[in-house]
């Protein structure tokens, strides 16, 4: 069976190379007044529909080729330059860096790591890996659900995998350094009250305050 083609439009898809989260893309219309086309695509929106943006059309296809070729370069000189940021190595965790067997246990409250393969090339890193399990039936390696709700540790973004997504949990002692303050301190703002707890617990003392003000003065009054 013939492979469906990719178009946008009237534009056959002729190459794509998946960098940092989306796409850049060449695509060919053969029938057109300007037949190459070079555009970014992204899928981070409510539907995951494609989204092509930064739309270049032209004549020639070398012109077309260089524009494609820089926007590639430029995301990869983006990645490099976040990897150096973040001090991040470039070798990506495996189940050889989770606790021996953790793969068949309860993941709840527990840091995660992604198989690199479920990951694009470029995010095989432990920044993208290493994910703080909150919840989902996925969790439990009985549940009939797989689903598995977690927190980027690095970032905090709240994102969804499947419990076949994981390798395990990380052991302690292959855990960055970098992520053990990040979960220190996400544990720690954790235990801080909300605003809203803050206020609760005041309306609360002050009525006890208000209740045993009333009792004192009740007692001194002069009996009749």
């Amino acid at each position: 069976m013939e492979e469906e083609k990719r178009m946008i439009e009237n534009y056959e898809v002729k190459h794509t190379v998946h960098l940092g989260g989306g796409e850049v893309v060449l695509a060919e219309d053969a029938a057109a007044a300007q037949p190459f086309l070079v555009c970014d695509c992204a899928w981070d929106n409510p539907f995951s529909v494609d989204v092509y943006t930064n739309i270049a059309v032209g004549t020639d296809y070398l012109n077309a080729m260089k524009e494609f070729v820089s926007r590639v370069n430029r995301r990869v000189a983006q990645i490099e330059q976040e990897r150096a940021q973040r001090g991040i190595s470039a070798v990506p965790l495996t189940g050889e860096d989770c606790i021996p067997g953790s793969q068949h246990g309860d993941y709840t409250n527990q840091l995660i790591v992604i198989r690199p393969e479920r990951l694009a090339p470029a995010a095989r890193t432990a920044d993208h890996q290493l994910l703080l399990a909150t919840g989902g039936n996925g969790c439990s390696p009985d549940a009939l659900g797989t689903a598995v709700f977690c927190q980027n540790l690095f970032t905090g973004e709240s994102m969804r995998w499947e419990r076949y997504h994981v390798a395990g949990v990380i052991r302690p002692d292959r855990t960055p350094q970098w992520a053990k303050e990040k979960l220190a301190a996400l544990q720690k703002s954790e235990k801080k009250p909300s605003l809203l707890g803050t206020l609760e617990a005041a309306k609360k003392t002050a009525a006890q305050e208000h209740s045993s003000s009333k009792k004192e003065a009740k007692r001194r009054e002069p009996e009749r």
